[in-house]
């Protein structure tokens, strides 16, 4: 079959899950919860959690990909439904322009998600012994009993990651889709280890690293579709810094401490699946080279921010400049200057694509 007819049929499969985000799922979703309200036991162990200990905490099993699969479908029915009962109504309202109001609405789901996953994630790393002190990501290995409310985070962070695929495919063509592509499948890999190897201290400190400056990202796109300028100029400013900490300089923490602290404090390497050892010598190396995978894409975003940051201030201006994230053209035409009092408005020039590279 020729190139074009599969890229025809993909679109067209493409196009046809975006059209039934929200009844798919329901269809899945309104049996299990039917059989939730009359006492089917196998319907709630889609809904809650299991692996209940007799100590009351709990620990990895089966039933654990059920729950993904059922929460992957709640968060494509809910994306889609606040995007098209919620956000683009909003964006009317708002006077979003008309080629902008479906990104808005993509963008401030997005501003929500990262906002209560960041502001759980770092609740639970501010209450652990990770939080000032590395180490504490290693010693004690396996630490493979959960309390309940952890266990719910990993795996609704899990399920997401794992609809993010699922969403770049149907949304419309973006030209950084390779990008994207790579760091969701090397996000998804990073996860599924950390959770079935016990290391689930460290992807946390990972998660709540990372979710700032989604937050800020999609915020400060959200307000540019706004027009509001200095706010969110402000915004993206804000963002920068928290990437520059969290993502190069954070992250890279915990990359040190992978390849430095597993020997010093980690028991034994050792492959015992009974006793929770799930840490052979190599799964290290296997765990770095997905974390450097990870990094050298945000060393890679972040000389093109710096790039472009540079460009800005060199242009005595930065609310004109961000490029329309994912709109199909890099080009943006800023308002002309009409008199000396707009001097926040550059001349056009011809700008990278830079705001949707985040993570």
């Amino acid at each position: 079959m020729p190139d074009s007819c599969v890229v025809a049929n993909d679109r067209k499969l493409a196009e046809f899950f975006n059209r039934h985000q929200i009844d798919i799922p329901v269809k899945i979703i309104l049996p299990i919860l039917i059989g939730h309200f009359l006492h089917l036991d196998i319907c709630d162990r889609f809904i809650y959690i299991s692996g209940r200990l007799p100590n009351g905490l709990y620990k990895k099993c089966l039933w654990d990909v059920a729950f993904l699969f059922f929460y992957f479908l709640v968060f494509t029915f809910l994306r889609a439904a606040a995007m098209e009962y919620i956000l683009k109504p909003l964006s009317v309202y708002l006077k979003v322009p008309r080629g902008k109001k479906l990104r808005f609405a993509e963008q401030s789901w997005l501003v929500v998600y990262y906002s209560i996953s960041f502001c759980s994630g770092l609740a639970i790393f501010y209450n652990s012994p990770t939080w000032n002190d590395t180490s504490y990501f290693w010693r004690n290995y396996p630490v493979w009993e959960m309390k309940g409310y952890f266990k719910y985070y990993y795996l609704l962070q899990f399920a997401f990651w794992i609809q993010q695929p699922f969403v770049l495919q149907i949304e419309a063509p973006r030209k950084d889709y390779t990008e994207y592509m790579i760091h969701h499948i090397n996000t998804l890999l990073l996860i599924s280890l950390s959770y079935c190897c016990n290391f689930t201290g460290v992807g946390n400190a990972v998660f709540v690293s990372m979710d700032l400056p989604d937050v800020l990202l999609c915020l400060a796109k959200t307000l540019h579709y706004l027009d509001y300028g200095l706010i969110c100029d402000a915004t993206f400013l804000a963002m920068v810094i928290s990437w520059m900490y969290t993502r190069v300089y954070y992250y890279g923490r915990i990359i040190y401490s992978t390849y430095t602290e597993p020997e010093v404090y980690v028991p034994q390497f050792k492959l015992d699946p009974v006793n929770g050892f799930w840490f052979p010598h190599f799964v290290k190396y296997v765990i770095l080279i997905l974390m450097l995978g990870l990094y050298i894409l945000i060393i890679f975003w972040t000389l093109m921010i710096c790039k472009v940051v540079y460009r800005l201030v060199s242009n005595t201006g930065i609310t004109d400049v961000r490029s329309d994230d994912e709109d199909e053209s890099d080009e943006v035409e800023p308002t002309p200057v009409k008199n000396n009092s707009n001097l926040l408005a550059p001349p056009p020039i011809k700008r990278k694509r830079y705001v949707q590279h985040h993570l």
